[in-house]
């Protein structure tokens, strides 16, 4: 290999080692931070609120939808289009 070549994959890998040391050591430090500054507790927190809101309110409005979706169903065949009723009032 050339010398050149040899030097330049050198230096490519020292600063990719050195980039990822870095970031490692970063992000150990952020999460020593956030641990310390009670962020994973307030995340906790908002995600049981948050799932406590999806089971009181959303899946009962979505169990409604579906009873009434099965009590009331659409066929394809009974009802008449947008472009159809236009076709009719003379409008398209």
């Amino acid at each position: 290999m050339h010398p050149f070549s040899i030097l330049t994959a050198g230096i490519f890998v020292a600063g990719y080692s050195t980039a990822r040391w870095d970031l490692v050591t970063r992000l150990y430090e952020l999460a020593i931070f956030a641990w310390d500054h009670g962020v994973v507790t307030r995340a906790a927190k908002a995600f049981a609120i948050l799932s406590v809101f999806f089971f009181l309110f959303i899946l009962p409005i979505e169990r409604l939808a579906s009873r009434e979706i099965d009590l009331h169903p659409r066929t394809a065949g009974s009802g008449i289009s947008a472009r159809e009723q236009l076709k009719r009032r003379g409008s398209f």
